[in-house]
């Protein structure tokens, strides 16, 4: 048996522990973690792997991040319609000018700034259309509580990617 089956069995439940922390559901976990003992035990039959636990580590996260970032395309259509028609606005619709790539990880680097519970209940809602009912009674929360995170997430969000956006423009105004 390969080193690496051996490494996640015995490192299984802190495996798991890790993508519970960034993903919401426990079928999303179970998949996670299968496909990292595959992507596993196919690197391990083209090359020696040295340290199989923080291997199995490194591809859990790079799984997490592909699923991640399939998810979030679905938010950012979301984000897209959240300007009402005829809004009157001087700054251009959010996201305009920008690459669908860059714009992806601008929301998921916004999503991943959100404290635990916000961002939990705000990828919840909005990337796998819970309802506020499920969402409260799967984290024993109230449904006030609920739709106060997504609304902060909402905002925050919103706020941070307005933020890193701004980022290389002062940069470049300062000479830097």
């Amino acid at each position: 048996m390969g080193s690496v089956v051996s490494a996640f069995r015995s490192c299984e439940s802190r495996l798991r522990a890790f993508a519970r922390r960034l993903v919401a559901s426990d079928v999303d976990v179970d998949d996670i973690c299968q496909e990292t003992v595959m992507r596993a035990i196919e690197a391990e039959q083209r090359r020696r792997i040295d340290s199989p636990e923080a291997f199995l580590f490194g591809v859990a996260r790079n799984v997490v991040r592909k699923q991640l970032d399939r998810q979030s395309r679905s938010l950012i259509d979301f984000v897209d319609g959240l300007v009402p028609e005829g809004h009157p606005s001087d700054d251009p619709p959010l996201g305009e000018g920008l690459d669908n790539r860059r714009r992806l990880l601008l929301f998921a680097q916004a999503v991943a700034t959100l404290p635990p519970q916000c961002q939990r209940v705000f990828v919840m809602k909005r990337v796998y259309g819970y309802s506020q009912r499920e969402i409260a009674a799967k984290l024993r929360i109230s449904e006030s509580t609920v739709e106060k995170h997504v609304a902060t997430g909402l905002k925050r969000c919103l706020d941070e990617i307005e933020k890193r956006e701004n980022e290389p423009r002062k940069a470049a105004v300062l000479g830097r």
